[in-house]
């Protein structure tokens, strides 16, 4: 563990190192990412998924299920393991990522810092269509994929950037948020036409 602990207390040095603090660039980055990472990727599927719905648009509609299927999932999940585990964010405890108290994330935001839950659903939302897009055309899959895993990263970097976040708790992050979208769209795909799809999809999944 030492050593996941020393990667994490020098990329934080980096990052909140004053250079990086001071660019405008990298500033802006952040707030459109922290944001991204927060409301807007679920805005945006239920967009996805509202909007096939009133165009009739039946792939259109799936693809945001997908994505919001995945993103409540996987946040939940790392809502859990956030307040069972109660690591203390590195604005909290400078230098000190090895600063755990189970069960504290419950009753204290502050130390609900492990995983990433922004990261988490963004990779989530960006396995899920990936999955979800596999009969779009391919310029229009690989578009997707590579906007969705482009856009997770980035609000991976914001959570670092902002000091919300250790290094390590954005690792879990993408490997719990790519995990559970997988299999979650992947089950879909081996299980069509169920019962949830008929009645959020207005029709069967194809």
């Amino acid at each position: 563990m030492s050593s996941i602990y020393d990667v994490d207390r020098a990329i934080a040095s980096a990052l909140q190192s004053l250079p990086f603090q001071q660019d405008h660039t990298l500033h802006s980055i952040s707030v459109v990412f922290n944001w991204w990472g927060g409301p807007g990727v679920i805005w945006f599927a239920a967009a996805l998924w509202l909007g096939g719905r009133a165009l009739k648009h039946a792939p259109l509609a799936q693809l945001g299920l997908r994505g919001l299927e995945a993103i409540a999932v996987a946040s939940a999940i790392s809502g859990i393991v956030k307040g069972f585990a109660g690591r203390a964010r590195p604005f909290v405890a400078p230098d000190e990522p090895g600063n755990w108290n189970f069960l504290h994330g419950w009753t204290d935001a502050r130390y609900f810092s492990m995983p990433s839950g922004h990261t988490t659903a963004t990779v989530a939302f960006a396995a899920a269509i990936s999955v979800a897009s596999v009969r779009w055309a391919p310029s229009q899959r690989i578009a997707m994929i590579v906007g969705g895993f482009a856009a997770a990263f980035l609000v991976a970097f914001a959570r670092l950037y902002s000091n919300q976040h250790w290094f390590s708790d954005v690792i879990t992050g993408v490997l719990l948020g790519l995990i559970t979208g997988l299999l979650l769209t992947r089950w879909h795909v081996s299980h069509p036409r169920t019962a949830f799809d008929r009645a959020l999809l207005g029709a069967p999944a194809e």
